[in-house]
Order: C-alpha cells, then structure tokens, then sequence
C-alpha cells in the first residue's frame, strides 16, 4: 500500500482531533481507529514516549480536569509524510492535572505537535505543550 500524501489526510484532521479532544467517550476508539498500533508520541515534559493506551489516558485526565476545554486548532502546515499543527487549549481546571489540586482557574495555553504518517494512519507524534505556561496560570510555578 502506498502512503498516503498529508495533504489528503487533511481534510480528516480536524474530525479525527475532534474525536480525540473534544467527543467525550470517544477517545479510544478513534485512537483505535485512525492510530497505528505501535503509535509512540514523544511530549517534551515528559522523560519518556507513550504508547497509544497511555496517551488515551492522558487525553481522558485533561477531558476530567477541564470538562470546558478546547483545544483548538489554529494553523496546520503539511509537507511529505508530516504534519504540524499549531493549537491553543483553553478550560477552567476543575480537577486534578498533572499533579496539581483543582484550582477552579481558567488557563489558555499553546502547543507545537508535528504528526507522522504511515500509510492512512497517524504512526508518531512529538508534541510540545507550554507546560511551563500552564503551571504558571494554576499557580505551581511562581509567575
């Protein structure tokens, strides 16, 4: 089967996205769907990549922590087998994220993913989330 060109794979983006992010209960099995079964995605802040089981339980703890959040889209440039796509998340923290406590603040942060393809599927992703930002905004990190 010959890969897929970005380009076409566009036109999905969004809705895939959608499903991931904003379709609650519908995480899993878009993951499932539209990931390769040995999807690694490498976060920044993070020492090591997660597989795609560990990455649906990621987007499951944001979706509980911000039940109003957004992370919207806002560029998406493609070129061969890759992906970038530049978003902002917006919600209120009204649980426990990333280790710290409800805090009932709406925060607005950006991020930089760079998506890689294999055949019709996302196989890779290296996301770089303003972590730092959004500490900051729940009060972790001194501002």
């Amino acid at each position: 089967m010959a890969t897929l060109p970005v380009n076409r794979f566009l036109l999905d983006f969004e809705d895939i996205w959608d499903g991931v992010w904003h379709r609650r209960g519908q995480a899993a099995p878009t993951i499932a769907r539209h990931y390769t079964r040995d999807f690694v995605i490498h976060i920044s802040s993070l020492p090591n990549p997660l597989g795609a089981q560990a990455f649906t339980e990621m987007v499951l703890n944001w979706q509980k922590a911000f039940p109003d959040g957004r992370m919207e889209i806002l560029d998406l440039i493609s070129r061969g087998e890759k992906l970038w796509c530049y978003w902002i998340s917006k919600g209120t923290h009204t649980d426990s994220y990333l280790g710290v406590p409800a805090t009932g603040k709406q925060v607005a942060y950006f991020g930089v993913d760079i998506y890689r393809f294999s055949e019709d599927r996302i196989a890779e992703c290296w996301a770089v989330p303003d972590v730092f930002s959004l500490l900051r905004q729940l009060g972790a990190l001194p501002g």
